[in-house]
């Protein structure tokens, strides 16, 4: 087991009588890479002030590397944890190197000068943060990006034995965000470093942090890896919004797709739509719907694809088959069947191919008014099969043929209009 780096034992704080922090208990092990979510106000900030010392606590107890935090003086804090702020902001023209050499002064007594030693430190803290290329520029010239980079190098120059980041990349293009979070997994990777991370951005944590911890109102609700903190439930209940979790592709890590805070105007006497879909084209209108209080069902549609997933995420009701499948008689049977009853049958911008062609058939047999996004046609690979099914619907039923979802919704104003 390794060492315990911080401990947090019913912490309490807040500012006059205001209590920000109640009853937080938790532990970062020596070399843990956590990182701290939660909404604006719930405390994440104030935990980074009391470990740093610039908060007193009004209950619990704090220790650092086994010692109580609040019998430390200030040099031997700052022997122990180096905070990186959101933005750091001097006076005064100091060069980069002088910015970074603020690093050892926990190590320098009074009228001590910086010997080889130190100067070793410093160059070494700025080559593993790539600020040494520009360390006799003035700090106060350097780009958003390249100031972050230069006080986690006045960090790593402290020679902490944790670092304490109060969301290091909340004012960085997506660049310099990347560069910089990348760069503190390297440290904690390569150097063992112990990292506790403020981070606001959710799909970032996940991304780089093994543990995250969830604050909400004040205490630690969550506390588990990134699969096992970000998911829906947690993540709607801590940001009130409506939102979708799934796997990132390329790093097999949660991440959120935000969706709306405000709710959609509800409809009276909503219709049941069934929608034709089965690849990426009809995840949005599908999510709409929905928001608007219509009942949504669809098929057939592939699992895995997105507009399986936004069925998924709202349990819509659904005819599904394996990927790469193709849409046999039966399943057209069971997409028939889940239609039956539908008010408007909406065929979604999907490619269509041989193998989901039969998600036509039958429709004329249905009561529902039928609409055709008519980019579909532009993605028809049927060698012009598609447009013969649609002529053989369109003599026994009309089609009405729309070029976007707002001209659809547009016509469903208009059929509750004309009571229709």
């Amino acid at each position: 087991m390794n060492a315990e780096m911080l401990k947090f034992s019913h912490v309490a704080a807040g500012y006059r009588d205001r209590e920000i922090l109640h009853d937080v208990t938790l532990s970062v092990e020596e070399g843990d890479f956590v990182g701290l979510i939660g909404s604006n106000g719930t405390g994440k900030s104030t935990l980074i002030k009391c470990i740093s010392g610039l908060l007193p606590l009004t209950k619990g107890e704090i220790t650092i590397c086994g010692r109580e935090q609040s019998l430390l003086k200030s040099r031997e804090r700052a022997r122990l944890v180096a905070v990186v702020p959101q933005s750091y902001h001097v006076d005064y023209d100091f060069t980069v190197e002088d910015i970074v050499m603020m690093g050892r002064n926990p190590y320098l007594g009074f009228g001590k000068r910086e010997d080889e030693r130190d100067f070793e430190i410093v160059k070494n803290a700025m080559e593993a943060t790539n600020t040494e290329i520009f360390r006799g520029r003035l700090y106060n010239e350097l780009s958003g990006g390249e100031r972050q980079r230069v006080i986690l190098a006045r960090a790593i120059a402290q020679q902490p034995r944790v670092i304490l980041l109060d969301e290091p990349t909340s004012a960085l293009d997506i660049h310099h965000q990347i560069e910089v979070m990348e760069l503190i997994a390297r440290l904690n990777r390569e150097e063992h470093m112990t990292v506790l991370a403020v981070l606001h951005d959710i799909n970032m944590a996940a991304r780089f942090c093994r543990r995250i911890v969830m604050l909400r109102d004040g205490t630690v609700t969550a506390d588990g890896t990134p699969e096992e903190v970000v998911n829906r439930k947690n993540m709607e209940e801590l940001y009130a919004m409506k939102l979708m979790v799934r796997e990132n592709p390329l790093f097999h890590k949660p991440e959120i797709v935000p969706i709306r805070v405000m709710g959609e105007e509800q409809v009276g006497n909503p219709f049941h739509i069934h929608v034709i879909c089965g690849a990426s084209g009809a995840a949005k209108i599908m999510e709409e719907l929905d928001a608007r209080g219509y009942r949504v069902t669809a098929g057939v549609v592939n699992v895995g694809s997105d507009d399986w997933d936004i069925c998924h995420f709202l349990d819509l009701e659904r005819v599904e088959i394996d990927p790469f499948t193709p849409v046999t008689e039966e399943d057209q049977k069971r997409n028939l069947k889940l239609m039956e009853d539908a008010d408007v049958i909406l065929i979604s911008d999907v490619p269509f191919g041989e193998s989901n062609l039969k998600n036509l058939e039958g429709l004329e047999s249905r009561r529902g008014q039928i609409f055709f996004h008519k980019n579909a046609l532009s993605n028809d690979y049927t060698g012009g099969k598609l447009v013969r099914r649609l002529e053989e619907i369109g003599v026994k039923k009309n089609i009405v043929y729309f070029g976007d979802h707002d001209e659809f919704l547009k016509s469903l104003e208009k059929m509750h209009e004309e009571g229709i």
